[in-house]
């Protein structure tokens, strides 16, 4: 009886205990929903603040609006370097090679003796032509002193047949001598071709025909020579540049100063100076051959080498510009995110001029010193606060400094 007494006690006493576990559950579970609520709306409400400071992180490039020289743009066309003059050195006559009169290669000047040509039958040849010339002038001097005599003599002497033919004597006489010079003077014009002479100045190649050989006016050139200085260097530029370009040497003369890249890659620095261009346009290109003339004394440039033509305009033109990255463009047209003081962008539509390289020319809308953007423009909006890479750089700079202090 006592047990079952105990046994009852004890259940009613387990009965009681999960009861308040219970409670103690529910109350822990309504308390957690509670807290994650507030954690909810607390969320909520600071999203926009998060976002904004978000913004605020955005980092951007930027670069100042500078001022630039638009002439120092080079163009660079690919050239050929040609002799103004060029000549084929070829005998005028037949005859032996008596001589060689120059060294292989080497710098001649107009005049100066290259060949001998045996000169001794020619040389014989005028002596032969004196001669005869000798003779018409005595042939004519006993013609015209018998037809003086003739025609002072009295009419009944003398017949008018006998007139006519000392007459035509006489003028036979003075065909005679003006032959005779004819071919005096021929006969002296081939002596003096067995010198053969430099016609120009310039570099002199190889002999083609050495001593002894037997040559004619069609065995072809003895040797060649190219005009070294001045020299031309040729090459095309597009119609458009080459008008550019017109415009300026009506208006300043030679205005551009170029530079050669030979084919080694050496520089060659000199002033070109105008000589002529091509009368007419490429129509499958669209380019004009111009042609320039430089000083060439030390022989750096030679005749049918390929080189680069490096031309820059001597006077400065100082236009606005901006690098190419920060330039953007809807279709309203082309703009850049000003970054003002207080670091925040505003859009500017701005009008675009010359491309010059990693700039762009600015005619409109942009003031030299302004800050652009120029890389971090993909979430950029108007009025947003950005923060530029320098002045975040220099809070890491900063930071660092302070944990090194510490």
């Amino acid at each position: 009886m006592q047990d079952s007494q105990d046994k009852g006690k004890v259940e009613l006493v387990g009965r009681k205990k999960a009861g308040w576990l219970k409670i103690v559950v529910a109350v822990a579970v309504a308390a957690g929903a509670l807290y994650g609520y507030k954690a909810y709306i607390g969320a909520k409400t600071q999203a926009p603040e998060q976002t904004q400071a978000q913004a605020a992180e955005q980092l951007v490039s930027v670069k100042p609006v500078v001022k630039t020289d638009a002439s120092q743009k080079a163009s660079e066309y690919v050239g050929r370097v040609e002799a103004i003059q060029s000549v084929l050195v070829t005998p005028q006559i037949s005859g032996e090679v008596a001589r060689v009169c120059f060294k292989e290669g080497s710098m001649v000047k107009a005049g100066q003796l290259l060949f001998q040509i045996d000169p001794l039958s020619f040389q014989a040849a005028v002596e032969q032509r004196s001669a005869e010339l000798e003779r018409a002038k005595a042939t004519l001097d006993a013609a015209e002193k018998y037809f003086a005599r003739v025609r002072n003599a009295e009419e009944r002497a003398v017949s008018a047949a006998e007139r006519d033919n000392a007459e035509s004597a006489a003028l036979a006489g003075r065909a005679a001598v003006a032959q005779a010079k004819a071919a005096l003077r021929l006969a002296e014009i081939n002596l003096g071709y067995t010198r053969v002479t430099a016609p120009i100045t310039g570099k002199i190649g190889a002999a083609n025909f050495t001593k002894g050989n037997y040559v004619t006016p069609a065995s072809g050139p003895l040797a060649t020579i190219v005009q070294m200085d001045p020299i031309r260097v040729s090459y095309t530029m597009p119609d458009k540049d080459y008008l550019d370009q017109l415009a300026s040497f009506k208006k300043d003369g030679t205005v551009y100063k170029t530079k050669l890249i030979l084919s080694n890659g050496a520089e060659f620095d000199a002033q070109g100076e105008r000589d002529f261009e091509g009368n007419e346009v490429d129509t499958s290109t669209g380019t004009i051959t111009m042609n320039l003339r430089y000083a060439n004394g030390d022989g750096t440039l030679i005749p049918g080498s390929m080189v680069r033509v490096r031309t820059k305009p001597l006077k400065s033109d100082f236009v606005t510009a901006i690098p190419q990255t920060a330039v953007m463009a809807d279709q309203q047209g082309d703009y850049v995110y000003v970054i003002g003081s207080d670091d925040t962008a505003s859009a500017v539509r701005v009008t675009l001029g010359r491309d010059l390289g990693e700039l762009r020319e600015v005619t409109q809308g942009l003031a030299e010193g302004q800050k652009v953007a120029t890389a971090g423009l993909q979430n950029l909006r108007d009025g947003m606060k950005v923060k530029t890479a320098d002045r975040a750089y220099d809070a890491q700079a900063a930071s660092g400094d302070a944990e090194e202090t510490k």
